[in-house]
């Protein structure tokens, strides 16, 4: 008859679980894992909960949501006080803001992407011409020595980077090669770039307000160095100009986009005064 009376305060374990919308299972698994266990079984093995342990299951489901895991919960479940359940949930709301930037780093990697070739944009060789251009901004990479194994380490070297510090940018993969390289013929580039979506000091490199030589530059990489640089020293020395700053390539179609290497286009902008 106490049974009785016990049982008829309690929910079962198929109310519960609907009231707070989990499955019987997952109630069966907290209780053999001692992280919620009914307030009382009775002697055919039925489980009974209090309404009180809905609060517990409705706590359980956020951290859960919130990235910790069933020993966490636990811990805190056995330790549980004011200070530990502050403490507890200012850590996983930090955790949760870092993943929502970082959720909106891609977001907008992936929107720049859609609108950077969404438009069909028709890339034809063309000849040099010269253009003022606003200043522009970089987290760059240094390339040590001119090997594709070096190359390649830079390329996630930069990638890491932006990842920890959470650095948004933009879609093209750019290069950038040394004014007194340029100079003497070697084209093989010094960094690898990305240029931010917006600009901040963490390891920005500055491409400056001024005057550029540009030409567009269609086919494979090596082809550069033989065809479309002399092109443009060319008319640099034709139009007595002075190079005076960094070269810059930005990989508007490349292997992401392309299958034959022929098609690949690059765009080259030389600082001259």
């Amino acid at each position: 008859m106490e049974n009785n009376k016990v049982q008829n305060k309690l929910l079962t374990i198929g109310e519960i679980a609907k009231t707070c919308g989990v499955t019987k299972h997952t109630l069966l698994h907290y209780d053999e894992i001692g992280l919620l266990k009914p307030e009382f079984v009775n002697e055919k093995g039925y489980r009974y909960y209090s309404l009180k342990q809905c609060y517990s299951l409705d706590m359980i489901n956020i951290l859960k949501k919130a990235g910790s895991s069933l020993q966490e919960i636990s811990d805190f479940f056995a330790n549980q006080n004011k200070t530990m359940f502050t403490k507890l949930i200012q850590q996983k709301k930090n955790e949760l803001q870092l993943e929502m930037l970082k959720l909106k780093r891609v977001d907008h990697f992936l929107e720049y992407a859609l609108e950077y070739f969404g438009d069909n944009k028709e890339y034809e060789k063309n000849t040099p011409i010269i253009m003022e251009c606003e200043a522009e901004y970089f987290v760059a990479a240094q390339v040590s020595k001119q090997d594709d194994h070096e190359y390649a380490k830079s390329l996630s070297r930069l990638r890491t980077f932006c990842e920890d510090n959470l650095i948004a940018h933009e879609f093209p993969l750019w290069s950038i090669t040394k004014k007194e390289n340029f100079e003497v013929g070697d084209y093989y580039p010094n960094y690898v770039a990305n240029k931010l979506t917006y600009p901040n000091q963490i390891g920005m490199v500055i491409k400056p307000k001024g005057r550029y030589v540009i030409m567009t530059h269609k086919g494979f990489y090596d082809t550069m160095a033989t065809d479309t640089y002399p092109q443009i020293k060319k008319y640099i020395e034709a139009n007595h100009l002075t190079i005076c700053g960094d070269v810059y390539e930005e990989e508007i179609l490349n292997y992401l986009t392309e299958r034959n290497s022929d098609d690949f286009v690059i765009r080259i902008s030389v600082a001259v005064q």
